[in-house]
């Protein structure tokens, strides 16, 4: 299955405060978001991370190794404003390729929704946002982002109901 998620900020402690999220820390955070992958993705799914996954810097290469390791499936990069490793660095510690944007056919990945202003015509999944918004008001872009969907992966059968709901 083709599975979608962003913006976990892995060793954020202060994005618990930014989007109010229901953690009392970031191991908290980090292990709720860790077990709710776990619970829906298997070796055989493939996930497009749209960005952020981990706040760390180059200097906390292990924490993105730590986290990848308890991720199973396919994993797939769009680089989010927080991803600040060298590319390559995300294939070493086990992404399959890392991406700017991508469109994968039926929708185009990117990170910052601004991009999707662009072509209005197409149908985008972003990240970036956290609570602004699930679906955009135009019905064209929809935010697959932790913050959105409680903490889990959002599949692509749920990401279809959710344009088809809108349209």
């Amino acid at each position: 299955m083709i599975f979608f998620t962003a913006d976990q900020h892995m060793g954020h402690e202060n994005i618990i405060e930014y989007t109010n999220r229901p953690f009392t820390g970031v191991g908290k955070m980090e292990q709720t978001i860790i077990a709710r992958y776990r619970k829906v993705i298997t070796a055989e799914d493939t996930v497009y991370f749209l960005g952020d996954l981990s706040i760390k810097s180059s200097s906390h290469r292990a924490h993105l190794d730590w986290i990848l390791e308890q991720l199973p499936g396919t994993k797939i990069l769009i680089l989010g404003n927080h991803d600040k490793f060298h590319p390559f660095t995300y294939v070493d510690a086990g992404f399959q390729s890392v991406h700017t944007t991508l469109d994968i056919g039926e929708f185009v990945l990117v990170h910052d929704p601004v991009t999707c202003l662009v072509a209005k015509d197409r149908k985008w999944l972003c990240g970036h946002i956290h609570t602004l918004f699930k679906m955009n008001r135009t019905g064209n872009v929809l935010n697959v982002g932790v913050d959105q969907w409680e903490f889990f992966p959002v599949s692509l059968e749920e990401v279809r109901r959710e344009f088809d709901e809108t349209s």
